[in-house]
């Protein structure tokens, strides 16, 4: 299905109070059904059913009727929440390919004896009973529980200790823990795994106002998702999963039958941290010495007899994303630059930007994200109007920037790109990517964020190897711009090898009218350093699109290289190529593989290089421009873009490339700006390269950031095709952040 079930219900918010319980199932249906006949250009990829395909879930919305239920002071009812969240449940299961059937699907009453018959005579797989708990007399009590029988079967505790643990982590409420009773009908009587969930207290009168808001039940109902998918005798509550870590971690978990677990052991990319004998089994884990990146975190309980349980999460650590620089920016007339921020976080960031200036001193402005959502900034409206600036963002918490700038360059060349920044400053940069043909002017912005002058080399390196080279200095927090094509004539593919005694920030604009047909402009944050592996989600060679892979060799001697395509729907093709002692090659994707190809490339020489990918286009006949990709040096398994935008004249891509020999289960997340944040599952095949169209998943018009997570390690980037403001035309692709990945 083209939107998964949390999007649908996100269309359908507004009417969950006003619209009757079958009006809204046939909503949903039809909602559903027309999301089937949604295909974006390009062949976007609809989602595929999930894997609870065949499985039957029955979900039981307790009380109903004249039978209300708890009531919370401010005269809420249990019987109205637990139906919505049986709902959102239900949208969720079905958009995985389940079959749901509902003990109720209005405000009715429903006997016990009916409801766990209903669940026998289906023959359903799996019984899931929503209540809501209440302490009368105790309004600060509060806390999520999970209720089996007291006979219950092993898979009945495995369900509830990961739906409980998911629960927890995601609420954040206290552990009331999974508790065997007698008193319940509906798990006593029923013939499959069975559970009730108390997510909270509604007695509690902060809660009660929390169950109010749509946007929390489904926090609720998606926690329920989550422990279905993953029923284990041992399950992790914190960290919460796909979520970045940071400073000391805390790793709590839920254990079934912790009366007879002789010890619990946690280790880290399968070393041991630390063991525990008895409850409660929390851990904690120092990230400060931990480079950027994805930690595996196992746990294994080990029961009297010998008997073991295991589950694993990855721990994400991104702590250089507190910092960015952007190097090229400004004001100009004819330019429009903004910054776009991505809080990942469960809490709000409040941050910093110091803008600098050639020849002037520095701005600094504060900023204030709310959790999991975008953050829009235009640079103009922070410095005025007419100026060059580069930037320094600071943040106490990671987060993820990117600058978009739109312009009309020297009132000709109207397009856009985006920077994707960097997180340090650095002494040597690299850009395979560059040229003084007819129609293309190029540059290199240099940032210098430090306290003394930076003596900066620059080499330029053609075909033929160097071609000029020349010593600058760049003063302290100031920024200086040099045009390449004054510095080695008109006609020539170059190279850049950029050297410092003090660490710099570098970015390389270029701005073009190809061939006399494609006018826009590219920017690259170039590479810190050559390696053996590069990597490529996006490319394309259908009509009207050109495609290049520039290969710099900055080394003494010739090298070969090993480019392979990973081609939708078709199979790979692998080319080699060598390159000269200090040279730059091009290689004409469109001549070689083939045209009308959606491909991937994986790129792996004998020594070090540089690889870049520009590519040339009239996408559908209305939007004609260029970009750069800067490749990434590995896989990763979590990426994070911090621009996207699916309003007017706007066109949102996301390509996922699989270079293992194994499926990949992802997830992609969408946080929107205005601080919703949506999702959909998808799965790749091994040696795949897949496209979806953002605008065709997402229901929504306006700003957003995305954060995309595999099972196992993927390369992502982002296209974008625009019309700004109904006149720039143009496009922009970037390769995102990934936590330990490269560049």
């Amino acid at each position: 299905m083209t939107h998964d079930a949390n999007i649908l219900f996100n269309k359908l918010k507004p009417l969950l109070h006003d619209i009757s319980s079958k009006a809204l199932t046939i909503l949903l249906v039809l909602l559903v059904a027309a999301s089937l006949f949604l295909l974006g250009p390009l062949n976007a990829k609809p989602a595929r059913a999930g894997g609870l395909s065949g499985w039957k879930f029955c979900i039981d919305a307790g009380h109903g009727g004249s039978e209300s239920g708890a009531v919370g002071p401010g005269g809420t009812q249990e019987k109205d929440i637990n139906l919505k969240v049986a709902f959102i449940l239900k949208g969720l299961l079905e958009a995985e390919g389940a079959t749901v059937l509902m003990t109720r699907q209005s405000d009715v009453a429903v006997s016990i004896t009916d409801r766990w018959t209903m669940a026998n005579n289906w023959g359903a797989d799996r019984f899931i009973c929503i209540h809501h708990n209440a302490m009368d007399g105790e309004p600060g009590v509060n806390g999520t529980e999970t209720l089996v029988a007291i006979y219950a079967s092993q898979a009945s505790m495995e369900l509830a200790n990961s739906v409980q643990a998911a629960l927890v982590g995601q609420l954040g409420l206290p552990n009331r823990g999974v508790k065997k009773v007698d008193y319940c009908g509906v798990l006593n009587h029923t013939n499959m795994p069975a559970i009730l969930t108390e997510a909270s207290f509604l007695s509690n009168p902060q809660e009660e106002q929390r169950l109010r808001d749509d946007g929390y039940l489904y926090r609720e109902a998606s926690a329920i998702m989550q422990g279905i998918h993953m029923p284990s005798s041992i399950n992790f509550i914190l960290p919460q999963e796909n979520m970045i870590s940071y400073q000391a971690v805390d790793v709590d978990l839920q254990v079934v039958g912790s009366e007879t677990v002789s010890r619990v052991d946690l280790l880290m990319n399968d070393s041991l941290m630390a063991t525990k004998s008895s409850e409660p089994y929390d851990f904690s884990v120092d990230t400060a010495g931990l480079g950027d990146g994805s930690y595996s975190l196992r746990a294994v309980a080990t029961y009297q007899g010998g008997r073991q349980a295991s589950i694993s999460r990855d721990m994400i650590i991104a702590n250089q994303t507190k910092r960015w620089y952007f190097a090229e920016g400004t004001t100009r007339s004819g330019f429009q630059e903004w910054l776009t921020v991505l809080n990942p976080n469960t809490q709000p960031v409040d941050f910093s930007v110091t803008y600098a200036f050639e020849g002037s001193d520095a701005a600094k402005r504060g900023y204030h994200i709310e959790a999991e959502s975008r953050l829009s900034i235009e640079v103009a409206n922070e410095v005025g109007e007419g100026r060059d600036v580069s930037i320094l963002v600071d943040s106490p918490l990671p987060i993820m920037v990117e600058r978009p700038m739109y312009f009309l360059y020297k009132g000709q060349w109207d397009g856009g790109h985006v920077s994707s920044g960097s997180n340090q400053p650095v002494t040597d940069w690299y850009f395979a990517e560059g040229t003084t043909r007819q129609g293309f002017e190029e540059w290199l912005c240099m940032l210098n964020p430090g306290d003394t002058t930076a003596k900066v080399k620059i080499e330029y390196l053609s075909a033929g190897g160097l071609i000029g080279q020349e010593e600058i200095a760049v003063e302290p927090w100031r920024r200086s711009t040099i045009f390449v094509n004054e510095k080695v004539g008109p006609d020539r593919d170059v190279s850049l090898r950029v050297t410092s005694d003090r660490p710099i920030v570098a970015e390389r604009p270029m701005y073009f009218n190809f061939e006399g047909r494609a006018k826009g402009g590219s920017v690259s944050t170039g590479a810190n350093h050559p390696a053996a592996d590069w990597y490529f989600a996006e490319g394309y060679t259908g009509s009207g699109f050109r495609e290049f892979i520039c290969l710099f060799n900055p080394a003494t001697t010739p090298t070969k290289a090993r480019l392979n395509f990973q081609i939708q729907g078709a199979a790979q093709q692998t080319h080699e190529v060598e390159i000269p002692a200090l040279s730059r090659y091009t290689f004409d994707v469109n001549t070689e593989i083939g045209k009308n190809l959606q491909l991937s490339a994986s790129i792996n020489s004998d020594s070090p290089i540089v690889a870049e990918r520009p590519i040339y286009y009239n996408y559908h006949n209305w939007c004609t421009g260029g970009d750069v990709g800067i490749g990434v040096t590995r896989p990763s398994r979590h990426w994070y873009f911090a621009e996207g935008y699916t309003g007017e004249g706007f066109e949102d891509w996301l390509c996922l490339q699989n270079p293992g020999d194994q499926p990949v289960d992802v997830e992609i997340r969408f946080h929107m700006e205005s601080d919703e944040v949506l999702w959909e599952r998808h799965t790749l095949a091994p040696h795949s390269r897949t496209t979806f169209s953002v605008n065709s998943m997402n229901p929504y018009q306006e700003g957003m950031g995305f954060s995309i997570h595999g099972s196992g390690d993927i390369i992502v980037e982002r296209p974008i095709y625009f019309r700004y403001k109904g006149a720039w035309v143009g496009g922009t692709v970037s390769p995102g952040y990934a936590p330990g990945s490269e560049r």
